[in-house]
């Protein structure tokens, strides 16, 4: 518990977590340190090996079933070596999963049955061949990484009513069955976790299910792209200049925030026109100025509706890295937006201005489905 700097609630919207993040991420304490030592090193210091700081291990008995592998990285600035990238699922009955992301090694007894993993290869999966590999509560998976690590745990009995259209999300099929990972601790354990997690509003894990029929509130897709995985962009050509866009690049939410759900939330996976150095934290995910209107009371018979984007800034003492402050004074753009049935929408983002300064729709508007 002592290694842990904080608990990031599932929810979380940046970059390419256009959509609600449906992971917890717990962000050890020694990434403080790691700071302190790339200021050091850019201040003209000597780089270090780089060493995975702590244990990863197992929530509860268990068999570990899949491990995937990410393309392996250099290390941090001002360290020297490379960082393995691993995503483990360890199934702890028939319902109860758990998944880890960007564990930094895997441990001894795991190479063992699964042998040395190439960064970007296939990884390993549980055959009639090799089994599973069991494991015990509390006994060591891996390492932790440079990041942190990404933690969440999947209940097949818990199916989120949220997700409008379930279907939607078949190639991440274990979203829909995110369940609330302080739930599935006990005392004092799970306790102590709160303590480390900013969130203070139930549901303590965070909510990731936002979408109601006829409102604008939740997940959206860009017409053309299908669905969460942008199956219809491999056949349309949509393309961000001469490459096929990324898979979240149709996505958009329309949410509330990991931290404060009270804040509302524009996350676009689109490109927004507005630069990381008008906003370096934003990362596609905006604030709403005066916090309104309500997307969750939005539907067909509001008309165009108008929300000035403005900026994010970090919490002011708060020991934790989690933009979630709006800066209102600091206008972004204006986000246009029309509910015009039970699943679509038309919307449309002008950087630079505001709402005053916008009549209407433009003909670069885009259409967006459940």
């Amino acid at each position: 518990m002592a290694n842990l700097w904080y608990i990031t609630p599932q929810g979380k919207l940046h970059g390419s977590h256009v959509t609600p993040t449906n992971h917890t991420y717990l962000t050890h304490n020694r990434l403080r340190e790691y700071e302190e030592q790339a200021s050091a090193f850019r201040s003209g210091g000597s780089p270090k090996a780089w060493v995975p700081p702590f244990d990863v291990k197992s929530p509860a008995d268990g068999l570990i079933i899949r491990i995937g592998t990410f393309p392996f990285r250099p290390a941090p600035e001002g360290y020297t070596g490379t960082l393995e990238d691993h995503r483990v699922i360890i199934w702890h009955s028939c319902k109860v999963s758990t998944i880890f992301i960007h564990l930094s090694g895997l441990d001894p007894e795991v190479l063992k049955v699964t042998g040395k993993l190439e960064g970007g290869s296939q990884g390993w999966a549980a055959s009639y061949d090799t089994g599973s590999i069991p494991v015990k509560a509390g006994q060591v998976i891996g390492k932790v990484g440079a990041q942190g690590i990404d933690f969440s745990v999947h209940d097949t009995r818990v199916t989120l009513e949220g997700l409008q259209i379930p279907e939607h999300y078949q190639g991440d099929a274990w979203k829909i069955h995110a369940a609330d990972p302080f739930d599935y601790f006990e005392e004092p354990v799970r306790s102590k976790l709160l303590e480390k997690n900013p969130r203070k509003t139930a549901p303590y894990g965070g909510k990731i299910d936002y979408d109601i029929k006829v409102r604008l509130v939740g997940n959206w897709f860009m017409e053309g792209t299908v669905d969460y995985g942008g199956g219809g962009s491999r056949n349309q050509a949509i393309f961000c200049g001469n490459q096929p866009c990324p898979y979240w690049n149709g996505h958009l939410a329309i949410a509330y925030d990991h931290i404060d759900p009270q804040k509302v939330r524009i996350s676009i996976g689109a490109e927004t026109g507005i630069t990381q150095q008008v906003c370096h934290v934003c990362q596609g995910a905006y604030g709403v100025k005066g916090n309104g209107p309500d997307p969750a009371s939005v539907d067909t018979g509001s008309g165009l509706v108008k929300y000035d984007l403005v900026a994010r800034e970090f919490i002011d003492g708060a020991g934790i890295r989690e933009p979630n402050r709006n800066v209102e004074d600091q206008v972004l753009g204006v986000f246009l937006a029309q509910v015009l049935g039970d699943t679509t929408i038309k919307v449309e983002l002008l950087p630079g201005t505001t709402s005053s300064q916008v009549a209407g729709f433009s003909e670069k508007a885009k259409l967006y489905r459940r």
